[in-house]
C-alpha cells in the first residue's frame, strides 16, 4: 500500500506536514540504521550548522547551499520528533550508491523517450523503476508540495527524505534522478546532487532554466538525471565528482548503484528483466503522474 500524503506553506511547514504523516515510518527507519531517534528538549545556542554532521563537509554545504531543503528537514525531524542529524545522515548515506544503503540508492532503470502517437505527433515520456523495500523499510510514497513560493509539483520519494527521485510540477517540468553510481562514503565535500530534483521541481517552468540551474550549483557525486518539458525538450544531466555534463534528446540509462551506468540499446534488455517492478511514468505535456505497482495503474493529472 503506498503512502499519499499534501505538504504545503514554507519550506519548514512543507517538512512538518511530512513528518506528522509518516512520523512512525521515519522513526522506524532512523532506528533500522541504528541511528538515535532521541531528539533534546533543551534549548541551544548551537549554530545550526554546526557539530559533527552540519559544520563540515557535505552536512554543511547542505545547510549552506539548499537553505529551503534544510529548513524542509528541520521541520521534518521536528514533527517526527527525531533529531535533525540523524535525518541528515540518512541523506548522506543515500548519496553513497550502495545496494545496501537506504532505498533511494539502490539500483534503477531510468528513460526518458518519444513515443509517437495515432496522429503521428511525438510524446517524451520519463520513466523509473522504484525498487522493492526489504521486510521492515520504508517504502515509497507519493507526495504533492505546494509551496508558499514556486510552482506545485507530484514527487516519488521516501518518508525521510526531503527531495524527490521523480517529480512533475504545475508547468510541465518533469526530472527523475538515477541511483549514484558511486560507492563513496557519502560524506564528499559537497552536498549530494539528489537535492537538484526539488530545487528544479519547485523554481523551474522548463528545461533550460534548470539546466542552468543544475550547472552552477555546487553538488559532487556520480549520479545522472533525465529532464523533459512541456514543450518536448529532452535531456539527459550527468554529474561526475563536480563535472556537469549536459546531453540532449533521448536517454535511456540503467545506473546500477556502485557500478557503471549501461546506456541506449542495452537498456531494453533491463526494463524486460525488471519484470513486474513498480515503476513511475511521467507526461510532461499532459502534466501526468502516473504509478505502475502490484499489478494496479494510479494517474493522477497535477493542475494548475
Amino acid at each position: 500500500m503506498w503512502t499519499t500524503i499534501e505538504c504545503a506553506g514554507h519550506p519548514r511547514d512543507l517538512g512538518w506536514n511530512q513528518g506528522i504523516a509518516t512520523r512512525e515510518a521515519i522513526r522506524s527507519e532512523i532506528a533500522r540504521a541504528g541511528l538515535s531517534c532521541s531528539r533534546s528538549r533543551i534549548p541551544t545556542l548551537r549554530g545550526l550548522a554546526s557539530g559533527p554532521l552540519r559544520g563540515r563537509g557535505a552536512g554543511r554545504e547542505f545547510y549552506r547551499h539548499f537553505a529551503h531543503q534544510a529548513e524542509r528537514l528541520e521541520g521534518l525531524a521536528a514533527a517526527a520528533g527525531v533529531p535533525s542529524d540523524s535525518i541528515l545522515d540518512l541523506h548522506l548515506r543515500g548519496s553513497a550508491g550502495t545496494e545496501d544503503g537506504p532505498l533511494a540508492s539502490r539500483g534503477a532503470a531510468i528513460r526518458g523517450h518519444r513515443v509517437e502517437e495515432d496522429d503521428g505527433e511525438a510524446r517524451v515520456l520519463l520513466e523509473r523503476t522504484l525498487p522493492p523495500a526489504v521486510a521492515g523499510e520504508a517504502g515509497w510514497m507519493l507526495r504533492e508540495s505546494r509551496p508558499e513560493v514556486g510552482f506545485a509539483s507530484i514527487e516519488i520519494g521516501l518518508p525521510w527524505l526531503v527531495s524527490s527521485v521523480a517529480g512533475l510540477n504545475s508547468e510541465g517540468l518533469a526530472m527523475i534522478a538515477g541511483s549514484p553510481l558511486g560507492p563513496g562514503s557519502g560524506r564528499a565535500g559537497a552536498a549530494p546532487p539528489l537535492l537538484l530534483v526539488q530545487e528544479c521541481l519547485q523554481r523551474f517552468s522548463d528545461v533550460e532554466g534548470a539546466l542552468g540551474w543544475c550547472g552552477k550549483r555546487p553538488v559532487e557525486g556520480e549520479q545522472l538525471f533525465v529532464l523533459a518539458d512541456a514543450s518536448g525538450a529532452l535531456v539527459t544531466v550527468a554529474f561526475d565528482g563536480r563535472e556537469c555534463r549536459i546531453q540532449r534528446d533521448e536517454a535511456e540509462v540503467y545506473s546500477e548503484a556502485g557500478g557503471a551506468a549501461v546506456q541506449h540499446g542495452e537498456v531494453a534488455a533491463v526494463w524486460g528483466a525488471a519484470g513486474k517492478m513498480d515503476r513511475v511514468r511521467l507526461d510532461p505535456q499532459s502534466r501526468r503522474l502516473q504509478i505502475e505497482a502490484a499489478g494496479t495503474t494510479i494517474e493522477i493529472d497535477l493542475k494548475d
